[in-house]
């Protein structure tokens, strides 16, 4: 059996193991913390070496998990605006201002007022022969994520009308500081122009009401009907575990002066949050982390979208162009469509390595349009392909030893991305 069977076999059924014991295992929940601790097991087995677990807390629905608590928000503000603008106005902005911060930035300056939860971050080291003078980190994350509703009901219109949605938060804010600015409090005005003018004010808000439901409707938190996360992301676990035990049955394989550090991340749906730990923890660690090229892997599924993600749009992020440039020649390599895109919408945990500084890409084999198996319970391993298992196979040994001769040419070079 060629490496590429063996791998996408491997990788397939570390999947199905792993839904099979725990089912979903959204962020900072016992399903995520229990995963992981089969997931550590099964990596020392894969790697041969002991791996590190570092635990970390976080505000699991402080982020995208808030989505609907702006809904709510939104219809609280909405019965304000006829009662009292200045109020109204109050809760729309500050509703607006938490949706910048923690959703659309995942800065997380609110997840204090939130419930905090525990999740870990598990990897295991590999040391090529001699000094090391380069690393290259692949990881992906273990967590799932909650039902988006909209999504699996109609994905083509789940971004319309959350924008809708949104577009209602602003007319809320508008309508109100416009009511605040003219001092006028009813219908009741001297003439018909005026009066024409604040009716419509009155109207205005409700055409917003199907969409600011669509944000309180946009996920569900019930762990039953959670995402169970075979694409996203459990194939790239288990695609670096591979790449682990790859080089501990091929140790010819992996390259001289090369360390390998095979990296399972938590609660990555929650804002990023296991990336940002492990950050947090390690950025500047010159005794891991030896000139690192980060190497993330997130969703294999879709055959016809082998992609090279350069960047999270949301994020204002941009990754190593070097990196970028070494998938795009696997992919030419593997006989497959290269695709170059930014994330349209979230982020990925090559946001938070980049703005230390370091090398990183994102590789992903999945559709980038809204489909009913992202983030829904149809992410299932009976919808994995196993020949995008097999290419992605291919793709990942191909980069690895790209990067290994890039470095012995280039030597290492810090990102611009902040």
């Amino acid at each position: 059996m060629s490496t590429a069977k063996q791998g996408a076999n491997m990788i397939f059924n570390f999947c199905k193991t792993i839904i099979d014991k725990h089912g979903p295992r959204l962020p900072g929940s016992d399903e995520e913390r229990a995963a992981q601790k089969d997931i550590a097991a099964i990596m020392e087995e894969m790697t041969g070496v002991k791996p590190t677990v570092e635990k970390f807390m976080l505000a699991p629905r402080a982020s995208i998990g808030a989505i609907p608590y702006m809904g709510y928000a939104g219809f609280v503000a909405l019965a304000l605006y006829y009662v009292h603008p200045i109020a109204s106005l109050i809760v729309s902005l500050c509703t607006l201002i938490f949706a910048i911060i923690q959703v659309f930035t995942y800065k997380g300056w609110f997840d204090r007022f939130f419930k905090q939860e525990e999740s870990c971050n598990v990897y295991s080291v590999m040391d090529g022969k001699g000094p090391i003078d380069h690393t290259i980190v692949f990881s992906g994350h273990a967590d799932s994520s909650w039902l988006w509703q909209m999504a699996v009901k109609n994905p083509k219109t789940m971004i319309l009308r959350t924008v809708y949605g949104v577009v209602g938060v602003v007319s809320i804010i508008i309508g109100s500081i416009l009511r605040i600015i003219f001092g006028m409090w009813s219908v009741l005005q001297p003439d018909d122009m005026n009066k024409a003018f604040w009716i419509f004010l009155l109207v205005a808000p409700l055409v917003f009401i199907p969409g600011i439901y669509s944000l309180c409707i946009y996920l569900s938190h019930d762990k039953k009907k959670a995402s169970p996360g075979a694409m996203d992301n459990l194939t790239g676990v288990g695609a670096s575990l591979f790449m682990g035990n790859y080089f501990k049955n091929n140790p010819d394989k992996l390259p001289d002066n090369c360390r390998v550090i095979i990296a399972s991340l938590g609660s990555e749906e929650a804002g990023l949050k296991g990336s940002e730990a492990f950050m947090k923890a390690h950025a500047g660690d010159e005794k891991l982390l030896i000139n690192p090229y980060f190497f993330n892997i997130d969703s294999l599924r879709d055959y016809e979208h082998f992609n090279a993600v350069k960047g999270d749009a949301w994020l204002m992020t941009k990754f190593d162009d070097d990196m970028k440039n070494m998938l795009i020649k696997a992919f030419k390599n593997a006989g497959v469509k290269p695709n170059i895109i930014s994330n349209p919408v979230g982020g990925c945990d090559s946001t938070p390595i980049c703005r230390c500084g370091y090398k990183t890409i994102t590789f992903a084999a999945q559709k980038p349009d809204a489909t009913d198996y992202y983030h829904t319970y149809k992410d299932t391993c009976d919808g994995l392909d196993m020949n995008t298992l097999e290419k992605s196979v291919d793709i990942i040994i191909d980069v690895t030893e790209q990067i290994h001769e890039h470095h012995k040419k280039n030597g290492y070079h810090l990102t611009k991305c902040k």
